[in-house]
């Protein structure tokens, strides 16, 4: 006679009997876990904002993770203590051992992971070794308290959770004790069985279903938090004095070179924290009438970041495109100064916008947004609001999704987010007339950042788009999502345009990123950085600035001290960026001519400036004519091709191994001390 399945379950699972309260105690933590949950993503952070605006897009996401790990460990437990079960004969104690042993654990994480909600709501980022060693001196610690005090959203609510979180909990599993009586067959009863198929479902949600990375990041438990830095996070080695120095110097004389001039001096000053990147003005630059006379003009800005958009499908940078995606920006461009080989200096989106704000590439290795939050990184923008500009971040897409939200906080006086304004039309008719009506009327000067959304891979979100349209393949679609942001652009742009503080406004138009569509063999964000995704449209539009084609090499880390000097600010700082109007660049008057025999020769021809990124995984240089992309760290794939060649068609690597050992290791000298500062902050 066949043994009968449940029989054979019964006598595998009889070693684990004896732990069946792990089982209890795990659902009553994870229903603790939930209410914690609840009371992230439903409140404000202490200043009065949304934790997150979509609360209902991480809930359901937050409840099934904290459910997988929380099974995750009760498998561990369950599986050692049935071992040593075995080994021991069956002594009753081990049984008891292990239950006590998993209700501590189990009591460490939830204070633990109370703190860490609270640090992101204070902070921003998730509560890290790096981060306790941050904050671990004594006066934290009292700033934290006055904090809670003064939180907009309840004070002292944490405390009060804190007192309850173990009665209460203690409570869940009294009542599930009630409810679910062990017994022998406990294991093969519905309620195990529910468990195995919400564990499977919850796993196919979390990582199939609906995946997203800065949500995960967002909803990353304490317990994985602390594996990833114990076991499996990128160190940073460090930079010992010693090996600091070499750097030091070799990135100081770069970086002069490339100036032009002697305008700035490198200081180790107390206020710079023993940066290496740390610059202050010469006394001739402060004081000069240049400078001066911008300061006094007080000018606007407006920037405007469009999402993806590609250098590569721009048609006032490749006019061989007809028809253009993009006319209204390539009418702008025909009046204004364009820089024809721009860079961007991170990605995805976090990476270029932070990269835009510091001067600084994105981390070579860290999810900066939210590793680094808790570092001090001033921005070409917080000089502006120190100066008494007005400034606001205007976003169509949820800034607190990828943590913006948390930096942009940092440094401006106020953001502007709708999940009713998520398509570019309606975010550009607040925008229109926020900027119209309440900017230009405060009587002081303003900063208004545009961050666009329709143009966002997979390309389908742009409104009024035909069945047609979103089912041709993604090189064509992207075309048709360009173009959409482009009307809407105009619609902005043609809004003010006649208004009279527009004539003492520079309007800064550039893309966060590219995005690769099979180029190079490449089709993934992540999958290295060539000009597909590097390559970028920038241009500034405004008074005092003649119509020219710019051929200078330059990056996102620029467009800091640029701004700030036309503002007429020039102060201490650790931006390794450079002022692209300092007079260094070149200009062509033929771009279309220009193009073409850049992309057939493959000799590079002098070019000034520098541009620099960190790209998931993959780092690049452009410099004395060439444009170099390695894997990064290891430095085992790399490539090399003339800074004109803009489609990257004709590769170089191996046929320059002079200039591929030289640029390799002025990349590594550079990324090194990028990383660096980015981790020690001001």
């Amino acid at each position: 006679m066949k043994p009968n399945i449940l029989d054979l379950l019964k006598k595998t699972t009889a070693s684990f009997a004896p732990f069946q309260k792990l089982v209890l105690i795990s659902l009553a933590a994870w229903a603790m876990h939930i209410v914690l949950r609840v009371m992230l993503l439903f409140r404000n952070n202490p200043y009065g904002y949304p934790f997150v605006s979509k609360p209902d897009w991480f809930i359901f996401h937050a409840v099934c993770i904290d459910f997988l790990w929380i099974c995750n460990a009760l498998v561990v437990f369950l599986a050692l203590g049935a071992i040593i079960y075995r080994l021991s004969s069956g002594k009753a104690i081990v049984a008891r051992i292990t239950t006590i042993l998993y209700a501590v654990f189990q009591g460490i994480l939830l204070p633990l992971t109370l703190l860490d909600n609270e640090t992101q709501r204070f902070l921003g980022g998730h509560l890290t070794f790096g981060l306790v060693d941050t904050y671990k001196d004594t006066s934290s610690i009292i700033v934290f308290y006055d904090y809670v005090a003064n939180d907009l959203s309840v004070p002292y609510l944490q405390f009060v959770v804190l007192a309850l979180m173990f009665p209460i909990t203690y409570g869940i599993y009294r009542l599930l004790c009630k409810w679910i009586r062990p017994t022998d067959g406990f294991y093969v009863k519905k309620s195990v069985i529910a468990m195995v198929i919400f564990y499977i479902a919850s796993y196919s949600y979390v990582y199939i279903i609906w995946t997203g990375s800065s949500r995960m990041d967002k909803l990353c438990p304490v317990v994985s938090l602390i594996y990833k830095d114990l076991f499996v996070a990128k160190k940073s080695t460090g930079l010992s004095e010693a090996e600091l120095a070499p750097y030091r110097a070799s990135y100081q004389n770069l970086w002069q070179k490339v100036e032009g001039d002697s305008s700035w001096e490198f200081s180790s000053a107390k206020e710079g924290n023993g940066l290496p990147l740390y610059r202050i003005p010469t006394q001739a630059l402060s004081q000069s009438e240049k400078l001066k006379a911008q300061r006094e003009m007080k000018p606007n800005f407006i920037l405007v970041l469009m999402e993806s958009q590609r250098g590569l499908n721009v048609g006032y940078m490749n006019p061989q495109i007809q028809p253009t995606p993009t006319p209204f920006m390539d009418s702008l461009a025909a009046h204004s100064h364009v820089w024809m080989r721009m860079h961007t200096s991170g990605v995805p989106t976090t990476g270029g916008v932070l990269s835009t704000h510091i001067g600084i590439p994105h981390h070579s290795r860290l999810a900066q947004a939210t590793d680094l939050a808790h570092v001090a990184l001033p921005s070409f923008v917080s000089t502006l609001t120190d100066s008494g500009y007005s400034t606001h971040y205007m976003s169509a897409a949820d800034p607190a999704w990828d943590n913006l939200g948390v930096w942009m906080a940092k440094w401006y006086s106020a953001q502007h987010y709708n999940r009713e304004r998520e398509d570019d039309s309606t975010f550009m008719d607040h925008a229109i007339e926020y900027v119209r009506d309440t900017l230009s009327k405060e009587g002081k000067p303003f900063l208004a950042t545009l961050m666009t959304r329709s143009n966002h891979y997979p390309f389908n979100f742009a409104a009024g788009m035909t069945d047609e349209e979103k089912n041709r393949p993604l090189q064509e679609r992207i075309n048709v999502t360009m173009g959409y942001a482009d009307r809407q652009l105009a619609r902005f742009i043609r809004a003010i345009e006649n208004e009279e503080w527009y004539g003492n406004t520079y309007v800064i138009v550039m893309a966060d990123h590219g995005f690769p569509l099979g180029e190079n063999g490449v089709s993934t964000i992540s999958g290295g950085g060539y000009s597909n995704i590097s390559w970028i449209p920038f241009f500034i539009h405004g008074k005092g600035l003649e119509a020219a084609r710019d051929t200078a090499t330059a990056a996102q880390i620029d467009i800091a001290p640029t701004v700030l000097e036309l503002a007429g600010f020039a102060v201490p700082n650790i931006f390794m960026g450079h002022n692209l109007l300092r007079g260094n660049s070149a200009t062509q008057a033929d771009t279309t001519a220009a193009i073409s025999a850049d992309t057939a020769n493959s000799e590079p021809e002098p070019v000034a400036g520098l541009s620099l990124g960190a790209y998931s995984g993959y780092a690049a240089i452009g410099l004395d004519g060439y444009r170099f992309i390695a894997k990064y760290p290891s430095l085992e794939e790399t490539h090399i091709f003339a800074e004109g060649d803009l489609r990257q068609e004709n590769e170089l690597t191996g046929k320059q191994q002079n200039e591929e050992s030289r640029l390799s290791g002025t990349l590594d000298t550079l990324i090194k001390i990028s990383d660096y500062c980015l981790e020690r902050g001001l």
